[in-house]
This record gives C-alpha cells, structure tokens and sequence, in this order.
C-alpha cells in the first residue's frame, strides 16, 4: 500500500473525527461533570470495535486506516479525559471516580460490544 495514500486516509479521518469531537462539545456544553468527553470516549470505543471486528481480515485497507487510526483517533480523546480527571479529582473524588471509572467499563464494555457485533456475524465468539 502507498504510504502517501495511507498517510491521507488517517488525516483525512482524524480531521472529520476531530470535527465531529468539536461539535458533540459544543453540544453538550459545559457542566461540573464531563459528559460530553465520556459519551465521546464511549461512541468512539463502540466504532473503533466495530471498524476492528468489520476489517478483521484486512486491517491494511485503506478504509480500515481512515476510519480506525483516522476517525476514531481524532473523535476520542485521552487527553481531555486525562485532563478532566485530573481536574475532578482536585475538585470532588466522588465524581472523580464515576467519571474515570465509567469511562474505562463503559469504554471497554462499548469495545467489546462493537467488535462482537462482527464477530456473531461470522460465526465468532469472544
């Protein structure tokens, strides 16, 4: 596969998924309690399962780069989740550990699910 194409795909997906991030901030606006990054965080685990489970046997396409590396790289954020815990946890523990312990089960279990979404499609389990 030509690098340049497949240097495009992930730029060309993380844009469209840094965009989208933006706008589902925007969206839920701004509260004690991160729920816009969580949801993000939590989508993003789902798709990047899903792109997993979907490209299983071609995990060099050029689609599976742009949408896995590209688009859910730049939708998800470990850095405002890092950053939003820490803040948290200067402010209230309580929420401090709902928000970063949702964020990893929910996290998980959404990639867990999304990837065994295409593996019951081709006779898988887990």
């Amino acid at each position: 596969m030509d690098r340049f194409k497949s240097i495009f795909a992930v730029g060309f997906g993380g844009a469209a998924g840094a965009i989208l991030r933006y706008c589902v901030i925007l969206t839920a606006g701004h509260s004690l309690f991160p729920f816009g990054t969580l949801l993000i965080n939590i989508v993003g685990s789902f798709l990047l399962g899903m792109i997993h489970g979907h490209f299983a046997s071609k995990r060099k396409s050029l689609v599976f780069l742009g949408l896995g590396s590209g688009f859910c790289g730049g939708f998800t954020t470990m850095s405002t989740f890092s950053q939003e815990g820490v803040n948290l946890l200067q402010t209230s523990l309580p929420l401090a550990g709902l928000y970063l312990g949702a964020t990893l089960f929910f996290g998980l279990a959404a990639g867990f699910l999304g990837l065994g979404l295409f593996n019951r499609r081709r006779g898988e389990s887990l």
